[in-house]
């Protein structure tokens, strides 16, 4: 009987661990590919697109960070303006679903297909006033 109770101890602790860690590696192992970038006319900033492609468990979105002019793609990073999704396949992720242009050096219009699924809609960012237009 105490044989029985260690087993099942041990066999839930390692189920626990197992889920956790893949659960933990699922959030980091995508991979990451740029899209579309615009600068800004005096060349401070710039908005660039991406794919973060994601496991079977966590889906693909398309995601929008406005940055400096000079700054790097970062494949670690977040999209901080902009994150959308094809909301459990109910539409198709299309690089043309998201375009953005500068309509001044601190004013930026994302234009986007309506039905993609929205997690994050920042109106400003770093000095720059995002404008969306839905399609």
């Amino acid at each position: 009987m105490l044989k029985m109770k260690r087993f099942i101890g041990k066999f839930c602790i390692f189920i626990i661990v197992t889920a956790t860690s893949s659960c933990i590696s699922s959030s980091g192992d995508g991979s990451y590919t740029l899209l579309k970038k615009s600068a800004n006319n005096n060349h401070s900033k710039k908005a660039v697109l991406f794919l973060k492609q994601e496991s079977a468990t966590v889906g693909d979105s398309y995601q929008v960070s406005i940055t400096d002019f000079d700054t790097e793609f970062d494949t670690a990073a977040v999209g901080n303006v902009f994150t959308v999704d094809n909301d459990h396949g109910k539409t198709d992720l299309n690089p043309n679903d998201i375009d953005f242009n500068w309509i001044s050096d601190n004013a930026l219009e994302i234009n986007y297909d309506e039905n993609l699924r929205i997690f994050i809609k920042e109106k400003s960012k770093d000095g720059v006033l995002i404008v969306y237009k839905p399609h």
